[in-house]
Order: C-alpha cells, then structure tokens, then sequence
C-alpha cells in the first residue's frame, strides 16, 4: 500500500511531460488546421484535421530523437539564409497569402552575407503548411549563386523526396534543357531546415545556361488555384490564353505567342496528315521522344 502511494505521489512527473507535449500537439494541430483548413480553402486537397495531428506528433517524436540521439552530420552543400524576425513576421501573418510577397534577408555566398529576397513559393499545402516550407531566393544581378540569381529551395513532395531531383538530373543526363538542381541542406538564422531540392527558377538566364539563346520559354498552368473555372478549357492545348511568357525572344513583340498558337492548333487537329507533317517539321522529334522517355 506505501509503495502504491509513493508511486502515485510522484507520478506527475511522468504524467506531467507527458499532459504538456499533448496540450501542445492538440493546439498546435488545431491552429494549423483552422489557417490551413478553415480559414484557407486548400482545395482540390482536403486533409482531415487527424492528418494535421499525425503531422504535429510525428515532428515532435523527430525533434525529440535528432535532440538525443542525432548528431548534424551532412554531405549535401549548405544554404544559409538570415531572415530578420520582423520580416519572418511578414511572411508569416497571414499564411499562405502572405508567404507569397518577398522580404528582406541575406545568404552567405563563398563566405559573405549578401542581400537577398526571400518569400514562400508553390501551389500547395505541403509547401507551406508544414514546418518545412519551399522558398524562393532572388539574388542581384551582380552576385550570383553558381551562376544563379533567382531560385527555388523546394521541400520535397514525397516521403522519398528524390522523385523531382532525380527526374530533373535524369532530363539533364538525355541532354534535355532542364533547369540546374541538386540536394541540399538549409539553414534559416542557423537553425537547420533538413533537405530541400535546389531547383533554378525557369528564366531567360535559363536559356543562357543551355545555350539556345534568343527564345521564348511559355509557361502554362490550370491545376489548382490556377484552375479557370467555368471556361471550358480542361487542358493547357485548348487555348493559347492560358500560358505566359518566362522568357523573351527580343527579336519579336514581347506580346508575340505566334508559335505557341500554331503547336496548339496543330495539336487540335493532330489527326490529319498533314498537321503531323507540320508537327514533324516544328518540334525536335529526339527531344520530344527522350522527354516520353
């Protein structure tokens, strides 16, 4: 009887942690899924608010055995941002809205803090949402990094985590124009941010890098916000009026989308003999057969 009443006089020093990490889980899951599933309509994805506990639990466990049990060791090159607190505090007030508007931070570039701009960047909840978030860095046009000034350090989609870089350095190995990627580690004010893809942001210095300067790189997108509803396009080869231009061809009217709209016709009317002569004749057949690759 004294050892049960020894034990529960000194059980709150289990149950206690133990109440403490729970409270915290349950408010920390309940305000993610309130910003990230009430008051922000993530559609087309809606995860349950379980799946916001899940997530708040398992990044306590893994806080908790990197602490005791982990040492920071990495191969990978190291990124280093410094975000001032009140500039953290403008992306960070009105998420994801305000994530997308750049602030002011710095990089340490061959062993020198230079001036960046720094913002949140992507479609969907698993690039900021979490605490892991993708970003993208904007450099001056006088200091570069590996010959890069705007990029993407990209939180991988997947447990894997491998799939777009491994997709990219495969399209890069075909001889393909992609654009520069590799893994890397990320530091934000010193605090490590685990592996994120560097990925170039698709530009004209893009073309420059791949050696098919002038041009023009089109960009399209319908999926998700980005989705024109009620229009009657379901794909991006219905109407040219759903791309924009990345970069820019000066030999033509910044406005000019001429071979853009003929692929798209030609597209639309594939099945006449003389659009796929026409296709054969305007598209590199290699390239096109190494990206089906």
């Amino acid at each position: 009887m004294k050892a049960f009443k020894h034990i529960f006089l000194w059980s709150w020093i289990l149950t206690l942690p133990i109440t403490i990490c729970t409270v915290a889980v349950i408010y920390k899951a309940l305000d993610r899924y309130y910003v990230f599933g009430v008051r922000y309509n993530p559609s087309p994805i809606t995860p349950p608010l379980s799946l916001y506990i899940n997530y708040e639990i398992d990044s306590l466990l893994n806080k908790a055995r990197v602490i005791l049990f982990e040492k920071k060791t990495s191969r990978l090159a190291e990124v280093d941002l410094f975000i001032p607190h009140s500039e953290i505090a403008k992306l960070e007030h009105h998420m994801p809205q305000s994530g997308f508007d750049y602030v002011k931070g710095r990089m340490i570039i061959d062993k020198k803090l230079i001036k960046a701009k720094i913002k949140y960047r992507g479609d969907f909840l698993y690039h900021w949402a979490w605490n892991k978030k993708s970003i993208r860095v904007k450099l001056s046009k006088k200091r570069l990094y590996k010959g890069l000034r705007k990029f993407n350090l990209q939180a991988p989609k997947r447990p894997e985590q491998l799939n777009n870089y491994l997709g990219l350095r495969l399209a890069k190995l075909l001889g393909l124009t992609a654009p520069q990627t590799q893994l890397v580690h990320l530091n934000i004010n010193n605090n490590s941010q685990g592996i994120h893809v560097l990925i170039e942001q698709l530009e004209e210095a893009t073309l420059r890098h791949n050696r098919l300067m002038p041009g023009d790189i089109y960009r399209g997108e319908i999926v998700g916000k980005d989705a024109f509803v009620d229009s009657g396009v379901r794909t991006l080869f219905d109407s040219a009026s759903v791309w924009d231009k990345m970069a820019i061809n000066n030999h033509y009217a910044d406005d000019s989308i001429e071979p853009l709209i003929k692929l798209i016709s030609l597209i639309q009317n594939k099945d006449e003999v003389d659009s796929q002569k026409q296709l054969s004749e305007l598209l590199d057949m290699q390239a096109w057969a190494k990206f089906s690759l």
